[in-house]
């Protein structure tokens, strides 16, 4: 019923998060959204941006991936759902309020195939063991994308983390004030030999940027 009468007006609730602010689940016209005081945080617009990032990878030979930011896990049900990608995934999350979300009100729950980390992306690379095929990078507080993410100790883990062929596919806010941060991406995949493509306003607002690695 609560589905039905969603056509007619938006349900929302509201979650505190120490780490994110306030939070919302909003069930409306029959799907629910996860979104912070600013930002679509999953199953919104967002999701349209990663989708269109994901299909500029060939998802055939990766067999790992690695999700930074699991957000309420609008990925992974593409990945899953829609392109059909059935091996292993582990997603890194800072937020607890995040984690219980996306478990609570979009059924994503670590499984055999699904590995849910609770901890600090930027350390976490830093002493993973693992070498993964794609690496997903979707980390923000609310809409702001931390300095971190293009900081060049960041950019060597994924280096190191990333198998021979493998993807970085990093959603970045298109704004004035990134445009020296994406030189700076540059000058880190120059170093790195990493082939870099950028994708400008892609659902009019977001800057993908995928780094293979040859």
């Amino acid at each position: 019923m609560k589905k039905l009468l969603s056509y007619l007006f938006p349900f929302t609730r509201r979650v505190p998060s120490a780490v994110s602010g306030e939070l919302e689940v909003t069930l409306y016209q029959g799907r629910k959204v996860l979104d912070s005081r600013t930002a679509n945080y999953s199953y919104g617009a967002l999701q349209r941006v990663l989708r269109f990032g994901l299909q500029q990878i060939p998802l055939e030979a990766v067999r790992h991936v690695l999700l930074l930011g699991l957000g309420g896990g609008s990925v992974i049900q593409t990945l899953r759902q829609e392109l059909q990608y059935r091996h292993s995934i582990t997603a890194v999350e800072l937020d607890p309020a995040v984690i219980q979300l996306a478990a609570e009100e979009f059924g994503i729950t670590a499984g055999p195939e699904l590995r849910i980390v609770p901890a600090d992306a930027f350390a976490w690379v830093q002493q993973a063991p693992e070498r993964f095929g794609l690496i997903i990078v979707d980390i923000s507080i609310d809409s702001q994308i931390p300095p971190e993410v293009f900081g060049w100790p960041f950019w060597q883990a994924l280096h190191r983390l990333l198998e021979s062929g493998g993807s970085v596919l990093l959603n970045a806010i298109e704004a004035p004030s990134h445009a020296a941060l994406t030189e700076t991406l540059h000058q880190h995949a120059t170093q790195l030999g990493l082939e870099l493509r950028v994708f400008q306003r892609v659902e009019k607002l977001n800057q993908l940027v995928v780094a293979r690695k040859p």
